[in-house]
């Protein structure tokens, strides 16, 4: 009976270690992500028309809110058709070799009634801010036909890729306010049910 007892206080000891050693690990004031609060999400349309072929980096771009987003502790009540205002964080042109056009764009901010900013971010489970087109490339697997493969090798070296357009009425996801930034709040991955 003593070297059961004994075994269970071993054991004991050890988890109590191994929890004294995990926390460590966390710096301070970690937190996961099931202690958070869920960030405040909202879909968005795009009003402006952005296209690889023409947009450059710096480039202002407007959306609205499709819905109405309910007050909580961190953000205020916004109303469905709430306009916001991004920028173009990154665009490159379609290229030789098959190299796509490519756009990162950057919610910035929406505007309220009065003039007030209310800070949004990019949703990055989904990473709907970031598109690109295609290369056009033929299979490589094809340039090891005998015949084929010098044709193939310099088509796709010769010619551009596909430029990429966000049209007008696209839409995407936004996180409302700053506090998936400063860790205050977390988004779910995207199968995760959206409840709002």
């Amino acid at each position: 009976m003593r070297y059961v007892v004994t075994y269970k206080r071993a054991a004991l000891a050890a988890c109590a270690a191994g929890v004294i050693a995990i926390d460590f690990l966390q710096p301070a004031g970690a937190q996961t992500p099931v202690s958070l609060p869920r960030c405040t999400e909202a879909s968005a349309v795009e009003l402006t028309k952005l296209d690889s072929a023409k947009t450059v980096a710096g480039d202002s771009f407007g959306f609205k809110i499709s819905e109405h987003v309910k007050a909580t502790a961190f953000t205020p009540d916004i109303p469905a058709g709430t306009r916001g205002y991004g920028i173009v964080a990154f665009a490159d042109h379609a290229h030789g070799s098959g190299t796509p056009g490519r756009l990162v764009v950057e919610p910035r901010f929406l505007v309220l009634t009065g003039g007030v900013h209310v800070q949004v971010l990019a949703d990055p489970q989904l990473a709907d801010n970031f598109v690109q087109g295609t290369t056009r490339n033929i299979s490589g697997a094809l340039g090891f036909v005998p015949g084929l493969g010098l044709p193939v090798v310099g088509y796709n070296a010769l010619h551009h890729g596909r430029e990429v357009a966000i049209d007008r009425g696209a839409e995407f996801s936004l996180v409302i306010g700053d506090q998936l930034a400063t860790g205050e709040c977390f988004v779910p991955p995207p199968d995760a049910p959206n409840v709002r």
